[in-house]
């Protein structure tokens, strides 16, 4: 889901017709800049997506395609007491994205501190009226408390074991100094698998992600999210095909083939992600526009993200064809 923010360009059509022979267009459609840039607490590099509001007559889509809406500009960052000056980067379109083909991003090369207030700047040198700030307070990464990080199973140490067919509670606290706050506005919690695809001689690397699952901050010390019975189980079995094929992967004591992650959200990005989620809307809603880009458009937010390794059981294992795994002796079944 943020990877897609990067690289999403926001387009809108505004032209309003009174009369066959007279054109008017709306105020709003002026030109504006429209921004895209989430800080992450945990990656040593930032990326920001600048590009052009437009209007056409034509097909919205198709101008897309054919026109570039990168924007040569002037774009920092800073935090009061330092600034970092972006380095712009020419990449490729994702080929299934009906945008122009050639995109910029910018790209600043810093570690956000949480509970740190950051401020973006956007300078367009050919048309001083596109400048553009906005402003996020990157939160703190969340705690998980479980599972836990390391168990020891005889002596050893070892991820924690799930049962995947039971109800399972997860549990984690918003940030690990609890006489703070961690200025989250909201979190999102997911799931990754790594495991290979046996085709033949070959055996090829593919990565399940599961989620993510919005959860709101109550403000309180702790929070949980439950998985019910085989929730977890079913969609990850549904997601491994075809079943022809031999799926194996790295089960050891601490294997980090299966982990979850619990990523903090600053109250611009969760605003700016319940805003735009069709489940809150409905045919006869009109979606407001939200933004926190002053003189622009877009959303300009920050993220922290805590993981946790797992292990799944016996079970859990035949079920998902993992390993030539034999049917365990106690009861085992997706139903």
């Amino acid at each position: 889901m943020l990877r897609q923010i990067y690289t999403k360009i926001l387009t809108l059509l505004v032209l309003v017709s009174c009369r066959t022979d007279v054109d008017l267009v709306a105020p709003e459609a002026r030109e504006r800049l429209v921004v895209y840039g989430i800080l992450q607490a945990e990656a040593d590099t930032q990326y920001i997506r600048i590009g052009r509001l437009f209007v056409t007559r034509e097909d919205a889509a198709s101008y897309a395609a054919q026109t570039n809406l990168s924007v040569a500009a002037q774009v920092k960052l800073t935090d009061g007491q330092q600034t970092w000056i972006a380095l712009p980067e020419t990449v490729l379109k994702t080929p299934d994205k009906p945008f122009f083909p050639v995109q910029v991003v910018y790209k600043f090369f810093m570690r956000p501190v949480p509970r740190t207030r950051y401020t973006l700047l956007v300078e367009v040198p050919d048309n001083p009226s596109l400048n553009v700030r906005a402003h996020t307070t990157v939160p703190s990464a969340p705690y998980i408390a479980r599972p836990e990080s390391i168990v020891f199973i005889t002596a050893l140490p070892s991820y924690p074991s799930v049962d995947l067919t039971k109800r399972y509670t997860i549990q984690f606290f918003p940030q690990s100094n609890l006489q703070l706050s961690s200025l989250a506005a909201g979190y999102e919690l997911s799931f990754s698998f790594r495991y290979g695809e046996v085709r033949g001689n070959d055996t090829l690397p593919r990565l399940l992600s599961i989620g993510p699952r919005r959860i709101e901050a109550t403000g309180s010390s702790t929070q949980t999210y439950t998985l019910q019975d085989r929730e977890l189980l079913t969609t990850a079995y549904s997601n491994l095909f075809p079943f022809s094929f031999p799926y194996v992967y790295d089960n050891g004591r601490l294997s980090q083939a299966w982990s979850l992650q619990i990523t903090a959200l600053d109250t611009a990005l969760y605003t700016y992600l319940r805003v735009n989620d069709p489940a809150n809307t409905d045919f006869t809603t009109v979606k407001p526009e939200y933004t926190n880009v002053e003189n622009g458009l877009g959303v300009f937010g920050s993220v922290a993200t805590a993981r946790r390794f797992f292990r799944i059981d016996s079970c859990s294992e035949y079920l998902l064809r993992l390993n030539n795994a034999p049917r365990p002796a106690t009861p085992c079944s997706l139903e």
